[in-house]
């Protein structure tokens, strides 16, 4: 089943795409233009994406440079739906990142076939590539993580490459940084491909969470994991990037909180008296000309002032001699 994504403002012209896809065995999603959209698109990886032109909103064409820039949405057709005939846009139409055009009012057949055609081509260049390349997986490290990004089938040619990824040592290496899957570009993921991921996660013990950037894919992770503790499921990568953000913001403001307590700790052990540790350190203040205490021992006072001689003592002395 493809993945048709329309977008469309005129309500006319979407009420003729509602009709012109009703009862047909495909996954079409009709939506005005808008900033949610263009996130949406990029996450959701659309086989085809039908893109209402008005030529009066420049952000429409920016919009779809934006996607030719972008690793996972560059290749995937644009057919432009314009409002008549424009000699000038027919001419520039590949260098603004169209893959085609048509004029409204759509006539459904010509439609279908339009869509089928440019499907088919896409799908077909897409698994070329995937023959030629000698990777199935592109490993993107930095900033402190790890994002893998499976660019083909998984049970084919994804899960045999982990095997040649996943060595000791690199696990050894990545063991500090966050871990990150991308898998919109994937072609199918059911309930044996997010077993195979859960088995892959226990791989990372050390790791408190492994993320899965899973665009179109994200129901069938919310419908078949069973490990719903470790593995965290986004939409799109800013989700993730926003997510990477408050994580961040919180093991800051807990370093900040644990300097500030240590702060306090360290400044009320200097405020505080250090108590003497050997009778050299003690100081003792003597007043000089105040008033003498008693002394309060119990030894007896002996003065010493020479006694009196009492008269008629025995005293040996003699007069001088004349």
């Amino acid at each position: 089943m493809h993945f048709i994504m329309a977008i469309e403002n005129d309500l006319n012209s979407a009420q003729d795409l509602e009709n012109i896809f009703l009862g047909l065995r495909q996954r079409v999603v009709i939506t005005k233009f808008s900033q949610t959209v263009q996130e949406y698109v990029k996450s959701s990886n659309p086989d085809i994406i039908l893109m209402g032109l008005t030529f009066k909103d420049k952000k429409e064409l920016e919009f779809v440079l934006e996607l030719r820039r972008d690793v996972i949405t560059h290749n995937i057709p644009i057919l432009a739906m314009i409002p008549k005939e424009d000699a000038n846009f027919v001419a520039n139409q590949k260098a603004l990142g169209f893959t085609d055009y048509m004029v409204k009012p759509l006539i459904k057949q010509p439609l279908l076939d339009r869509i089928h055609s440019h499907i088919e081509e896409y799908k077909f260049s897409e698994s070329s590539k995937t023959r030629d390349n000698m990777s199935f997986i592109v490993v993107d490290r930095g900033h402190g993580r790890v994002l893998f990004q499976c660019r083909a089938n998984l049970k084919r040619y994804v899960f045999p490459e982990f095997k040649k990824i996943f060595t000791p040592n690199f696990l050894k290496s990545i063991l500090a940084e966050r871990i990150c899957f991308d898998v919109r570009v994937v072609p199918e993921l059911g309930k044996e491909e997010v077993e195979v991921f859960e088995r892959v996660m226990k791989l990372f013990m050390g790791h408190e969470k492994v993320v899965f950037i899973a665009g179109r894919h994200m129901g069938a992770f919310i419908e078949h994991a069973s490990d719903d503790e470790k593995m965290l499921v986004f939409m799109a990568p800013n989700e993730f990037d926003e997510y990477v953000k408050m994580e961040e913001q919180k093991i800051e403001e807990q370093r900040k909180k644990e300097k500030k307590e240590k702060f306090a700790k360290d400044s009320a052990k200097e405020s505080a008296p250090t108590p003497p540790t050997s009778l050299g350190d003690v100081k003792i203040e003597i007043p000089i000309g105040g008033p003498t205490l008693p002394l309060t021992s119990e030894e007896p006072i002996i003065s010493e002032t020479p006694p009196e001689t009492p008269p008629n003592s025995d005293s040996t002395e003699k007069p001088p001699q004349s």
